[in-house]
């Protein structure tokens, strides 16, 4: 297996090496348990459905409350060469919906608002889909989103399901695995927010001249970037 999943990720999305939380993320998953998956920002927690995806060869139906970051992944993806992919939300045409609402079986990675999931028939559409993995992308909003995604999950057959989240504490992860149904069967991981190569510090002055002094002196030893 371990060999496998490398292999997926070098040829399909060209990495050689998982990041944080990645692989024991899609392991989870492919062991067909339920995963809330509590990751760092920026340790590319969209690679572990769209790899999934891939590995299961089925579609994929992931909830976003963000439409402009859904615009992007939905835009990363077409730009990887993946073309079955939609979002839906409300910058669709009613002309538009209805193409994706009838089509909706040739999709394979489904983005979709928690306001078009609150429509009948979007939901009578998505019914009719064997969906290989279901996503709930920052998981932690879950309370705010309006949808019973719990309910919503029951309609859709109780598919495989993914909670993602960069942040949760204790309580907002058994919020969200019981809200979603998940708290017989689901898998937890979590992996602290501390990223090693960022620094945050605070450095107190007698006056404005002094912190300038000391500014001036530090910006030619910083390597990198910095606030």
């Amino acid at each position: 297996m371990k060999e496998k999943l490398e292999a997926i990720l070098k040829n399909e999305f060209g990495y050689s090496t998982f990041k944080t939380g990645q692989k024991e993320t899609i392991e989870s998953l492919l062991a067909g348990k339920d995963t809330l998956a509590i990751l760092p920002t920026g340790t590319g927690k969209s690679l572990c459905y769209q790899f999934v995806g891939k590995y299961l060869k089925r579609s994929v139906l992931i909830v976003s409350p963000l439409i402009s970051l859904m615009q992007d992944q939905v835009e990363q993806l077409q730009f990887n060469g993946e073309k079955a992919v939609v979002a839906l939300n409300s910058r669709l045409s009613f002309a538009e919906k209805r193409f994706v609402l009838q089509n909706i079986a040739s999709f394979k990675y489904i983005y979709v608002s928690p306001e078009m999931l609150s429509s009948a028939e979007v939901l009578s559409a998505l019914g009719q889909l064997e969906i290989g993995l279901f996503v709930i992308d920052e998981a932690h909003c879950i309370s705010q989103w309006g949808p019973d995604l719990g309910k919503i999950r029951k309609k859709l057959h109780r598919p495989l399901t993914l909670a993602l989240t960069a942040t949760a504490t204790s309580k907002v992860a058994q919020d969200i695995t019981t809200s979603l149904g998940l708290s017989q069967t689901g898998n937890v991981i979590r992996y602290p927010v501390d990223r090693s190569n960022i620094y945050l510090g605070v450095q107190n002055f007698a006056n404005e001249q002094k912190k300038l002094d000391y500014l001036l002196a530090l910006l030619p030893k910083l390597a990198g970037k910095g606030i």
